[in-house]
């Protein structure tokens, strides 16, 4: 009985999804974006589960979600439909005797709802407030194959209606979704690195993380103290109906908002170059404002691993507080987001730039940054300087822009560190939607910048990975070849440059080929 209910849930899912792409190719067709956008988030939204996974990933940092007319849009982070579930029941399954006399009261009902869980509130035998978390039932048997639906949808959907001016590489991106969205329903590795950061900041006065009851969580519950405050979500929606969000937060909790944003952005920032691991979701409905300037942070089914080239990131830090400065140079930020997205290349430049360039001012990786300077202000009309950050424009954003614009470069973007930016990214996407992004986040990055050095001086001082010449040599020669392909124009652009430092690289080449 059960199996034939998981196989008419699958054979609806998938017709209702053929349908909604049928559907939003004939109103992007007819101009109705707009109507198209409302469509697909609330289909997603009765579809449930992996799919309104798939639109708190994308919300806060899409224009094309930013066209969903729904009051109630932000219920997603927090506030979805529940399931009926005998808690009472699934606890007596899931813990031996022994173990559920620690659990002195829970409510039949729960109070919130996400994507895969369900929170019910209940009590200690500590005498502590504490929430269960309940996994919903069939998620484990139709998981998989909502992924591998949701994954055939994007690419149709994309494929027919952004197939001309849609630049993702979707396949990397659906499978790091994929990737991360099975991680959330590992209830037992989410319990294991709650704990973990709550040993890492159960001594700090404001930044809060529950304690986690690891002996009462299994599988299918988590156990953990229940943390009091107002959600982000819910100062977001009151500030979409006319509420002052700083205002009212000083009134209801005497505390003061910008301090509680730069807490948490400092903290989970500063968390990447000191922890294994930060929390990566820092959507609105995971993070809690609470009274005295406290900040928590709720649900820990996604972790944002720490990168391997933490000197990369650390560069790229530090080009995002220059521009907030108003220090930073196009070409700067060209050689940090080299160095972060392709650090291959940075380097093959960077030791060729050591050993061959004519003094700092003329060498392989200046010459080559300035091209793509001029490049970018060619494409936006624009240079980094004069562009405006009274909003959110994210770094990474403009980085990506200026390094590999419709990939005229030819280059290859690494990925390894696509969590820390997404996590990071989220936070800025977090605090713009407050309006408080020019009050907190350059403040934020400046004190992040400042305590790495002094914190982290062997990151900071890090003059990255060394390679040979011949590494260095082929890695360059193959990179031209790709853009010779895509550009040619470009190619004698970038060739005229390199061939007026003090040697060329097919100099360079030959000398190398006879030593």
């Amino acid at each position: 009985m059960k199996q034939q209910s998981i196989a008419a849930i699958k054979r609806y899912r998938t017709r209702r999804l053929a349908a909604l792409v049928t559907k939003c190719y004939y109103l992007h067709k007819r101009g109705k974006d707009e109507k198209m956008a409302t469509l697909l988030c609330d289909e997603f939204v009765a579809l449930g589960g992996v799919y309104i996974k798939f639109l708190q990933g994308i919300l806060l940092r899409s224009k094309f979600m930013r066209q969903w007319q729904n009051p109630d849009r932000l219920k997603i982070f927090e506030n979805l439909d529940s399931e009926p579930i005998n808690v009472v029941q699934v606890l007596r399954a899931e813990l031996p005797a022994p173990l559920l006399a620690q659990i002195a009261m829970v409510q039949p009902e729960p109070f919130a709802a996400g994507s895969f869980g369900q929170v019910y509130y209940g009590q200690h035998a500590n005498g502590r407030p504490i929430i269960i978390k309940v996994l919903r039932p069939l998620v484990h048997e139709t998981l998989k194959y909502d992924l591998r639906l949701l994954s055939a949808f994007s690419k149709s959907f994309f494929g027919k209606i952004y197939s001309n001016n849609v630049n993702l590489k979707l396949d990397q991106a659906l499978k790091d979704f994929a990737v991360t969205t099975l991680r959330e329903t590992d209830y037992k590795h989410e319990a294991e690195f709650a704990a973990e950061l709550y040993e890492q900041y159960k001594g700090h006065s404001n930044f809060i993380i529950p304690k986690t009851y690891l002996d009462l969580c299994t599988n299918n519950i988590i156990v953990q103290d229940y943390v009091d405050g107002i959600s982000v979500a819910q100062l977001v929606k009151l500030k979409e109906q006319g509420v002052e969000p700083v205002s009212y937060i000083k009134e209801t909790l005497d505390s003061d908002l910008d301090t509680q944003l730069a807490i948490l952005g400092y903290e989970s920032i500063l968390g990447i170059f000191s922890l294994k691991r930060i929390q990566g979701d820092p959507h609105p409905g995971n993070i809690r404002l609470m009274h005295g300037n406290k900040v928590g942070l709720i649900d820990f089914g996604i972790s944002a691993q720490a990168p391997d080239e933490k000197a990369a990131l650390y560069g790229m830090l530090e080009a995002y507080d220059r521009i907030f400065k108003g220090s930073q140079t196009a070409i700067g930020l060209f050689e940090q987001g080299l160095r972060f997205f392709v650090s291959d290349l940075y380097r093959s430049l960077k030791k060729l730039a050591s050993i061959y360039g004519d003094g700092p001012d003329k060498d392989y990786l200046n010459e080559v940054s300035a091209v793509a300077a001029q490049t970018f202000t060619e494409i936006t009309g624009s240079d980094v300087i004069s562009m405006d950050f009274t909003k959110d424009q994210s770094v990474f954003m403009i980085i990506n822009r200026l390094v590999n614009k419709g990939n005229r470069f030819g280059l290859v973007m690494r990925l390894e560190a696509s969590d820390i930016l997404r996590a990071i990214q989220t936070y800025t996407s977090l605090v713009s939607s407050l309006g408080r992004y020019q009050k907190v986040v350059p403040s934020v990055m400046n004190s992040v910048v400042a305590d790495i050095r002094t914190l982290h001086p062997e990151i900071a001082n890090d003059g990255d990975e060394q390679i040979s010449i011949g590494d260095a040599i082929d890695i360059i020669m193959r990179w031209l070849e790709r853009v010779a392909e895509r550009d040619p124009a470009l190619f004698r652009q970038l060739m005229t440059k390199i061939r007026s430092s003090n040697k060329s690289i097919v100099d360079i080449k030959e000398a190398a080929s006879h030593a």
